[in-house]
């Protein structure tokens, strides 16, 4: 008896333990609590929406990432530990996220719902949900510093700011050569912005990223019949199509005005569009009836096609409209997700949406008249405080959470956007560094070649050859015929004087350069005295070598001409002896540039002989 009552008092202790999940707030801050079996979603959501003093809570929502990385929306009548979360032990993760969009922040008569909206929208631009042009990345960037931080005070402490604000994303980075030049061009949209309050920074970025085509719109990847990838666009607006390549432009848009029905099966996603005017469609069904559904029940089994089986199966979930035509047609379009449950969820926002549409049109006489963004802006200024500094204690008023005592949060919101900034950073830099390499490895590639050129050219490869670690260092091979014997001694001589000469002129050249810079850093009125003095004896210093160095090229030059003259005298002399004592005369082939002699009896038996003091070594 004992032992039962111990086993029974185990599966209680089971049953009642909550499991611990961790809720993402817009503004990157972390809620840990423990949610009891019990909880309902709705109850959770308004948790959440308390520490914001949230009155408009039917635009948000909390999801979960899939294993496709797409979001997951809780359905407010269940409970939150019935969904099917991913099989993952540890921490539940979910996050508070703006759910159903609406054309202009005008029409909410809230201002902590156009800031959590604004939030949304910043955290939609840096991880990129919502594509935009770099242009427009970096001016939302200085809008967010604006409405951050204030007016701008320096570029140390608005790069700083940069750092730690999560607004840059990666593939903005990747697109400009360096970080530095991003920073340079926010600083110059952030000096524009001088005198604009918070609020008005904050209805500029909004007015900017509604316009932008991505805005608002739930994307998840699918595939038609040809297997052909497609993007399905869930918005306010209805159902629409996208290329895989391009977000921005449909390529069909079905309005929900003209949706009659929204099913799925396992894998397969479906819609029935009403289309009076056949405008194509890959099933066309008559509607015989006031109802395709019971329709497609009525219908004998021998008579049923592809959508009458989907609509028939169990497991087939079916949402029909109420509406009813006279005889008209239904184009039935369908397309396949990855998995069951991606379709599940791709027909839970369609049906969300759609019930949003039909609210926002039953409500809309009701509603009250929207707000200019002047007077928006000035409740936001008039805010003390933001969203990022209010109170996150716990509410006590609410007895439906008993188990909330325990809760804790992680406030430290820099840190946790310094380091994500840092990481982003650090794949910018990685990426730049492979760029880097790469174009290395091109211009290594080049200058390998022009040597391989230059030693077909004069037989040796050149010492600055790029080759790899174990490469074998090629052979060439000496023109044959293109050989001829000078004077060994004038050769070395003149090029001695002749490169001695030229490394005095490029050492002076390079002296009268630093000098010049030494020169404009001993006037800079801008550093301490101390600095000025040292730069002053810098320039002292320089000026003195400068002069030596103009002496000894002067010397230089007056040795050079003289010995180029001395060798103009000696080589006359020598070339009218030559001629005297030829006795033989020597032709060269213009074609083929070889040194040739008239043929003699000593020519055809003997090997030709040389001057003396020029050897066959010293061919050039």
């Amino acid at each position: 008896m004992t032992l039962r009552r111990k086993m029974r008092g185990s599966v209680l202790a089971l049953m009642n333990e909550g499991r611990k999940t961790q809720i993402i707030l817009l503004d990157e801050r972390r809620l840990d609590i423990l949610v009891q079996p019990k909880l309902y979603t709705f109850e959770l959501l308004d948790l959440v929406a308390s520490h914001f003093k949230l009155q408009e809570k039917h635009y948000f929502g909390l999801a979960f990432l899939d294993e496709t990385s797409h979001f997951n929306w809780l359905h407010g009548e269940k409970k939150v530990l019935d969904h099917d979360f991913p099989r993952k032990s540890g921490v539940l993760q979910l996050h508070f996220s703006v759910r159903f969009y609406v054309d202009t922040i005008g029409i909410l008569p809230d201002s902590q719902t156009v800031e959590l909206f604004y939030l949304n929208a910043r955290q939609a631009v840096f991880r990129g949900q919502i594509e935009c042009d770099s242009e427009t990345v970096l001016e939302l960037a200085a809008h967010v510093l604006q409405a951050c931080k204030g007016d701008f005070t320096s570029d140390e402490e608005t790069r700083e700011h940069l750092k730690r604000l999560p607004v840059i994303p990666t593939r903005t980075l990747k697109e400009h050569p360096s970080i530095s030049y991003c920073e340079e061009k926010v600083i110059g949209y952030y000096k524009k912005l001088l005198g604009t309050s918070r609020g008005l920074a904050i209805v500029n970025y909004m007015t900017i990223v509604e316009r932008l085509p991505t805005y608002g719109i739930h994307y998840y990847e699918v595939k038609d019949k040809r297997e052909i990838p497609w993007w399905l666009g869930i918005s306010p607006k209805g159902i629409a199509v996208y290329d895989k390549n391009d977000k921005t432009t449909p390529r069909r848009l079905f309005t929900w005005k003209h949706l009659e029905n929204l099913y799925y099966r396992d894998k397969k996603f479906s819609i029935e569009v009403h289309d009076p005017k056949r405008d194509g469609g890959s099933i066309v069904h008559t509607l015989s009836s006031f109802n395709l559904y019971e329709d497609a029940i009525r219908e004998p089994v021998e008579q049923y096609d592809d959508l009458s089986d989907a609509i028939t199966d169990p497991t087939t979930q079916v949402s029909v409209s109420r509406r009813t035509f006279g005889t008209s047609s239904v184009n039935v379009h369908a397309w396949l997700a990855s998995s069951p449950q991606l379709t599940r969820c791709i027909w839970s926002m369609a049906v969300a949406q759609h019930k949003f549409y039909l609210d926002r049109k039953q409500s809309k006489s009701s509603l009250t008249a929207a707000r200019s963004m002047s007077e928006i802006a000035a409740d936001l200024s008039r805010s003390s405080t933001s969203l990022v500094d209010s109170d996150l204690s716990r509410s006590a008023s609410s007895q439906s959470l008993p188990s909330l005592g325990g809760s804790r949060f992680d406030l430290n919101m820099e840190n946790l956007e310094s380091q994500k900034a840092e990481r982003e950073m650090f794949k910018a830099l990685k990426a730049r560094k492979e760029a880097l390499e790469e174009a290395l490895r091109s211009k290594l590639e080049e200058l390998k070649l022009l040597c391989f050129q230059e030693g077909e050219l004069t037989g040796e490869l050149p010492k600055e050859t790029p080759l790899e670690a174990g490469e074998r260092v090629p052979t060439f091979r000496r023109r044959i015929g293109t050989s001829f014997a000078l004077s060994p001694k004038t050769i070395h001589k003149k090029d001695q004087n002749e490169d001695h000469l030229a490394t005095l002129e490029l050492e002076y050249e390079l002296q009268s350069k630093i000098t010049s810079a030494a020169h404009s850093l001993a006037h800079d009125k801008s550093v301490s005295k101390y600095v000025r003095k040292q730069r002053r004896q810098a320039y002292s210093r320089a000026s003195t070598k400068l002069k030596e160095m103009e002496k000894k090229l002067t010397e230089a030059r007056r040795k050079s001409s003289r010995t180029r003259t001395r060798d103009d005298r000696q080589g006359g002399s020598s070339q009218t002896l030559c001629t005297r004592q030829a006795s033989s005369t020597y032709s060269v082939d213009a074609a083929s540039f070889s040194v040739s002699t008239k043929p003699s009896a000593q020519s055809l038996t003997r090997e030709p002989t040389f001057a003396s003091g020029v050897s066959p070594e010293h061919r050039v």
